[in-house]
């Protein structure tokens, strides 16, 4: 045999030998291995690099984007779940379906998450009332010169003077020639000292006589009256609680 006839002898065999894949591959079903080709953008269409995406289903990918974009090869015909996620943006999910040879472009784009609400801030306590910045200022005085240059005279009912204000209370020298009608403090304590005269003080249901050095306590709230017996009578009343800011 010639080289010719045996060459032309080995091809018709290789011819018949390859016959049957090929007629395997005709035979393949559709589909196969396929590729996904991940972009992963922002609103305004620039790559967010960093994704973490993930691809569940027939088999499972995973990976992280370079400028926005990752490939996932030789994947398993079928439908994948993908799902993507970063810090500072809403995560997102979609379903794709690999088939055939061809990439398949998987676009998506990611929204910013929304800031968090500011804290709310602390509230303020509301500011002091009036009657609490009183602009209080030490004193000295000698009450009995005090009052024998501001003496009332034996021709008026009474007077008041007032000696301080404070944010705790007020001071008045009280000279009374008439009698002080029965009255009450709602809010405030009243402490009595008498400097001259002579009189009667009814405190609830207590009488008590005044005089000269005499020391009363009238408590909030209780009606007291002062009458007079002999001279003008004349008294440190100190109201503790008194608004006398206001």
């Amino acid at each position: 045999m010639t080289t010719t006839m045996r060459a032309a002898a080995i091809a018709v065999i290789l011819v018949a030998a390859l016959a049957p894949v090929r007629a395997q591959r005709r035979a393949a079903p559709p589909g196969g291995a396929a590729t996904f080709a991940v972009l992963v953008s922002d609103p305004s269409g620039s790559p967010i690099n960093d994704v973490r995406v993930t691809a569940s289903g027939p088999a499972e990918r995973a990976g992280r984007t370079e400028s926005g974009r990752l490939v996932f090869e030789g994947v398993p015909a079928g439908t994948y779940r993908f799902r993507f996620d970063k810090d500072g943006y809403l995560s997102f999910e979609r379903e794709v379906t690999a088939h055939g040879s061809t990439p398949i472009d998987v676009k998506v784009t990611l929204t910013a998450a929304p800031l968090p609400p500011k804290p709310a801030e602390p509230v303020k306590p509301p500011p002091p009332p009036a009657e609490h910045t009183v602009d209080a200022k030490p004193m000295g005085l000698d009450l009995a010169s005090y009052a024998g240059t501001n003496a009332v005279g034996r021709r008026a009912p009474g007077k008041a003077s007032g000696l301080s204000c404070t944010t705790g209370g007020a001071a008045n020298l009280i000279q009374a020639n008439d009698p002080v009608k029965e009255h009450t403090h709602a809010d405030s304590d009243e402490f009595v000292y008498v400097l001259a005269g002579e009189g009667n003080a009814r405190i609830g249901s207590m009488d008590e006589p005044m005089s000269a050095g005499m020391f009363l306590v009238v408590p909030r709230g209780m009606p007291h009256m002062f009458t007079v017996s002999k001279k003008t009578l004349v008294f440190l009343s100190i109201l503790a609680g008194d608004k006398c800011g206001a």
